[in-house]
């Protein structure tokens, strides 16, 4: 599959993933690069990085930040930049959850990649999204 065509397939992961977590009441803004936004809303920029999904309940009791990394792209240095600020963003929020869409036989890298990342003390959930099920902490 061409990485276009592999990112796009991981962010609707990550979509089915929100929609499935927070139900009907999901404000969910999609990166346009990765696929057409829904209702033409754009995730905010965090630390000069736009996530692939970025998404709320209503009331906003939970804050959802999903990326899609592609094989090739999981461990590079703007990678971890753009996850590092993501956490960091999400350490200040209530209820923060990182979640991280990447392909098949690459979760156990993207668990360590996460591991490594995570801020000590931070309440934010990370999920790895495989397709060999749902991993979190």
């Amino acid at each position: 599959m061409p990485e276009s065509i592999t990112h796009a397939s991981l962010v609707q992961n990550l979509i089915a993933y929100v929609e499935h977590e927070l139900g009907n009441l999901a404000d969910i803004a999609v990166r346009e690069d990765a696929l057409r936004p829904i209702r033409g809303e754009r995730p905010p920029r965090i630390e000069g990085f736009v996530p692939d999904v970025y998404a709320t309940d209503v009331p906003t009791t939970t804050t959802v930040i999903g990326e899609a990394k592609t094989r090739r792209d999981l461990e590079t240095e703007h990678s971890r930049k753009q996850i590092s600020a993501f956490l960091s963003y999400l350490s200040k929020t209530p209820s923060g959850v990182f979640v991280l869409s990447v392909p098949p036989m690459t979760g156990a890298t993207a668990r360590r990649l996460l591991n490594e990342m995570s801020l000590i003390g931070a309440a934010t959930r990370t999920v790895v999204l495989d397709r060999a099920g749902v991993r979190g902490r």
